[in-house]
């Protein structure tokens, strides 16, 4: 849906979409959680890793539920304010980490198909 907002589930721990395909996708921020298993049991998360899309803010709160076979992205923002440069350069960095030969396959597939830079 073009006119979807996807916002921040910051306080609200997950917001969920569906996709277009119909299935769900679950964008939680972990961060105020304890990393307690009771904690993420009223966002079933048994349930959302393996029958919905996840994407999850904070994922090392996760602990032991942490899937096996899942896609690590980290995002990291450099700013260059140098005095030598008049305006704030601001450099964004992504780096995308296959756990389990299904996403090592479907990484291999968007570098081979010239999506991803090194």
């Amino acid at each position: 849906d073009d006119e979807l907002r996807v916002t921040s589930p910051t306080y609200l721990l997950c917001n969920t979409y569906p996709s277009q395909d119909g299935m769900l996708i679950h964008h939680m921020d972990l961060y105020r959680l304890s990393g307690k298993e009771e904690d993420l049991q009223p966002l079933d998360m048994d349930h959302v890793l393996k029958e919905c899309i996840s994407l999850i803010e904070w994922p090392s709160r996760l602990g032991n539920m942490t899937p096996s076979k899942r896609l690590d992205i980290t995002f990291r923002i450099s700013h260059d304010d140098s005095e030598d440069n008049d305006s704030e350069e601001i450099e964004r960095t992504l780096t995308l980490r296959a756990h389990g030969t299904q996403w090592e396959d479907r990484l291999k597939l968007l570098e081979e198909e010239g999506y991803v830079d090194d």
